[in-house]
């Protein structure tokens, strides 16, 4: 893949165009839009999960540092933003540090998602970086 199609598949990615493929094709016929349900957390150990549409999330990457506490994971996870009044369910975020909505940090952990998100997003963000590779943050 090169550069500029990279550059085209995250500008569709981020404006909840780009289409996760599904295996099963009689469902939505094949293809499911930004409107998926994607699983999030505020860390990746935290036993509240919150939905987010796809399209609703941006800048997916490899972390370490979680959102809210800035919590040093033990190793590298996938994190994106999210509006927080976009998030259904409990997670860790109250709006107490400001009047809502506003950005967040958010955790995504692959035993929450569907196989056609995470491997989809796998495409976006890449192979697992090794611990060392964010280990000095």
């Amino acid at each position: 893949m090169g550069v500029g199609s990279a550059l085209l598949t995250v500008a569709k990615f981020m404006v909840g165009a780009h289409p996760i493929q599904k295996r099963d094709a009689a469902r939505n016929s094949g293809t499911i839009y930004g409107g998926e349900t994607v699983r999030v957390r505020r860390q990746w150990n935290d036993q509240r999960i919150g939905k987010i549409r796809w399209s609703d999330m941006s800048n997916p990457r490899w972390d370490i540092v979680s959102g809210g506490t800035q919590a040093k994971a033990p190793q590298p996870f996938v994190h994106a933003y999210v509006q927080c009044d976009k998030v259904q369910g409990n997670i860790a975020h109250s709006c107490s540090h400001g009047p809502g909505p506003h950005n967040i940090k958010v955790c995504l952990v692959k035993k929450d998602n569907s196989k056609e998100v995470w491997n989809y997003l796998m495409k976006i963000v890449g192979k697992k970086p090794p611990r060392r590779f964010l280990s000095g943050r």
